[in-house]
């Protein structure tokens, strides 16, 4: 029985989570249409805490109601992501307040401004995704893909010269 060094082991479930979440990731966003985002303030903390990933869904506005959450832009094309305490259906205008924020956002959001709802969030993982997002963070990432790769033949040269030694001293044996 062939034996698996543990190094072998933790590279490989390290490869194949990886490879999960990229897929999850961009199956969530080709298949049922969300977006992701990193929140990158406590404004909206504990429900979303900093470097949380969002998943947003796109909806129509108009199915908005108060409590929802949602991720929109405002004026200068920053993207935020607050709950909706108010919902003024006349103006087609949302009065929004970030969880951790004592008093409502100062502006309404206009319907056309609602990017969609949120799903749900991961923690820490958005940490991930703005790192990805710079070329730092992608040549680090295809760095340690070349060491995974890397150790892992080592690993399989290692193993095959080990068999080879065993396969000699048997027919040495014999």
């Amino acid at each position: 029985m062939k034996k698996f060094p543990i190094i072998r082991i933790v590279f490989s479930v390290f490869l194949y989570l990886i490879i999960v979440v990229v897929a999850l990731m961009l199956g969530m966003m080709l298949i049922f249409g969300f977006r992701l985002y990193c929140v990158q303030t406590g404004s909206m903390e504990p429900t979303y805490p900093v470097g949380a990933m969002i998943v947003v869904e796109e909806v129509e506005a108009t199915e908005l109601k108060v409590g929802d959450v949602i991720t929109f832009t405002i004026g200068d094309g920053t993207i935020v992501t607050h709950r909706i305490v108010d919902v003024d259906t006349k103006t087609q205008q949302l009065t929004t307040k970030g969880d951790n924020n004592n008093v409502a956002d100062s502006s309404q959001i206009s319907f056309n401004n609602v990017i969609g709802r949120v799903k749900f969030g991961i923690p820490v993982i958005g940490y991930a995704v703005l790192l990805l997002n710079t070329n730092f963070g992608r040549i680090m990432a295809g760095v340690m893909i070349v060491a995974v790769i890397g150790i892992n033949l080592i690993v399989r040269m290692y193993e095959k010269d080990k068999e080879d030694d065993e396969e000699e001293e048997e027919s040495e044996k014999s």
